[in-house]
């Protein structure tokens, strides 16, 4: 029970950083996978109804906030959020033309309210907040990610905006934290590609792991643990034969929790590259 908790508490955090980044969907797609062989608890469902919101889907994001509310009646932030939504809706009973673009506002502005737990009864400072100008770097950043080929034999990436997701077709790892023979070839040839740019880039290495419990007596307590030790692992490789600064490089654990593969594949890690 105390190791699925940890694995939950890691999918949300995870989530949470996804939806800071706007990758709504992945967000989603992780706390329902982590949550979904079980009753959800408050803590999911409030966050799956900031990402609802976020996207724009009142009615689910209501929904979930109404059974939050159920779970947990003495907690004011949900009927609070609920109250915005309601009026949010209010809004979309408009003339089709004008309802839109309330709507469109109301999203874009108004649901930094939901997010951010804000007074019920004011207007939230996004809706007058002057929009921020771009930051000088940022072309340069995206040019970085542009530019940069990790796509080889065994290895997949995945480019979203301002990141690319790198997941491999086996597992990294012989056992607990030893690299298979073609996992460290693999790691190499993927920092050979990553040198030249190693210092414009900011990695987080996820390390993942099989469902399987680990022995008693063992040098990790459990999946998670483990988890982040292969990370680390990576992290070092990728340091020595890349040159990538270590304060870059952040590790986390997933552990057995959305595996990018199954069973021995499920030995390994995931690695999220942005430009800065």
């Amino acid at each position: 029970m105390a190791a699925l908790t940890a694995i939950r508490e890691v999918a949300l955090a995870q989530a949470r950083e996804l939806a800071r980044r706007g990758r709504l969907a992945e967000a989603g797609e992780l706390l329902d996978e982590a949550y979904h062989d079980t009753e959800p608890d408050t803590a999911y469902l409030d966050l799956r109804a900031r990402v609802h919101a976020q996207q724009g889907d009142l009615a689910r994001a209501d929904e979930c906030w109404a059974q939050a509310q159920r779970l947990s009646p003495e907690n004011t932030e949900y009927a609070a959020a609920r109250r915005r939504i309601a009026r949010m809706r209010t809004g979309r009973r408009l003339p089709p033309i004008l309802a839109a673009g309330i709507a469109g506002l109301l999203v874009g502005a108004v649901v930094t309210a939901l997010l951010t737990g804000g007074d019920d009864e004011k207007p939230p400072a996004a809706a007058t907040a002057a929009p921020s100008a771009p930051a000088p770097s940022l072309a340069s950043a995206e040019d970085v990610l542009t530019g940069l080929d990790v796509t080889m034999p065994g290895v997949r990436a995945r480019r979203t905006p301002g990141e690319i997701t790198v997941t491999f077709d086996r597992g990294l790892f012989a056992g607990d934290t030893t690299l298979t023979r073609d996992g460290r070839a693999l790691l190499a040839r993927l920092a050979d590609r990553l040198k030249p740019q190693a210092g414009r880039l900011r990695l987080t290495v996820l390390g993942h792991t099989d469902d399987q419990p680990l022995r008693a007596g063992g040098p990790y307590a459990g999946n998670m643990e483990l988890a982040e030790a292969r990370a680390a692992t990576v992290r070092e490789v990728l340091h020595e034969r890349a040159a990538v600064p270590t304060a870059a490089v952040t590790v986390s654990a997933l552990g057995p929790a959305v595996p990018p593969n199954r069973g021995r594949a499920a030995r390994t890690v995931s690695i999220r590259i942005s430009a800065v």
